[in-house]
């Protein structure tokens, strides 16, 4: 046990009556007593030789705790701290002379830049709704592409800001060039490196929740063929908006973003405006098992 960590009570005795300097009072080892007694008078002699005997059981009493908790430290010097300890006293009602140090208060490992990492996944989410709409629905471009390079760069500068505010704390932090790295793989590994330095894993766990929730959820959703309804209504909507707007026909088609049913046989409609300005719908049919389709643009 380090000095830091340890607490010592002064053993039971007669001390200073801390309410009367011309009295004693017996201490029983936790607390004052009510036993008091006058001071005896003493020779000048034997009041240094009384001195002395108790400066050697003091030194005593410290070597013996030395012994006991393995601590490591001049004996003097301990020795003087439990003296300094023993002629202490409080205000009116005395103090318990201990020997002790209170324990610092560890810094905080939290910050909002390392929180914004921990929602990365979910930011990454929406944003990728918002492109995958631009491309779908509104048009097929290649900067929706631009999504995955503001999440990279967000997550860089986060990470800089959490590492910058760690370096303040005088706490340890992992490099942010990590952050550098792919969507939702730069802020993992950057949130891996700051969990072996300091403590805390609330934003770890809070971003592998996320991932679940965001991303493996719906993978599997996917895999397991319960996505089919949405991937047909993309692919619907990208051929006929291709046909028709690709031809002039019409200026805009919006589809509905999951179709009841995938089923031979099975149909619904997308909504199209025609160059004039008129809305005319636009029925869709599922031809067969594999999924093939067709569409005609209403008579208006």
């Amino acid at each position: 046990m380090t000095t830091e960590q340890t607490t010592r009570v002064v053993p039971a005795g007669w001390y200073q009556d801390p309410a009367d300097d011309a009295r004693v009072r017996w201490w029983n080892g936790i607390t004052w007593t009510e036993h008091v007694e006058s001071k005896p008078a003493s020779a000048p002699d034997e009041k240094r030789a009384d001195d002395k005997r108790a400066d050697e059981k003091r030194a005593a009493e410290t070597r013996a705790l030395q012994t006991q908790y393995d601590m490591s430290g001049d004996a003097d010097v301990m020795s003087r701290r439990s003296s300094i300890a023993l002629d202490h006293r409080g205000p009116d009602t005395g103090t318990i002379p201990i020997i002790g140090v209170t324990p610092r208060k560890p810094a905080r490992t939290g910050t909002t830049s390392a929180w914004l990492l921990a929602f990365t996944p979910l930011i990454t989410a929406i944003l990728g709704v918002i492109a995958a709409y631009v491309f779908f629905y509104v048009t097929p471009t290649p900067l929706v592409a631009a999504a995955a390079v503001v999440m990279i760069l967000l997550g860089f500068l986060w990470a800089v800001g959490d590492a910058r505010t760690l370096e303040a704390r005088n706490l340890p932090h992992p490099s942010p060039l990590v952050g550098l790295a792919l969507p939702i793989v730069g802020p993992l590994i950057y949130l891996l490196l700051r969990r072996r330095r300091v403590d805390g894993s609330g934003p770890l766990i809070a971003f592998v929740a996320l991932v679940l929730i965001t991303v493996v959820g719906p993978l599997a959703l996917g895999l397991a063929g319960g996505a089919q309804t949405v991937t047909k209504a993309l692919e619907v909507q990208l051929a006929v908006r291709a046909d028709l707007v690709g031809t002039g026909t019409a200026v805009s088609v919006t589809c509905p973003p999951v179709i009841e049913s995938i089923a031979t046989g099975s149909i619904f409609t997308c909504d199209a405006v025609l160059p004039a300005g008129d809305a005319v719908h636009v029925w869709v049919s599922i031809d067969d098992e594999a999924g093939n389709f067709s569409w005609a643009l209403a008579n208006r």
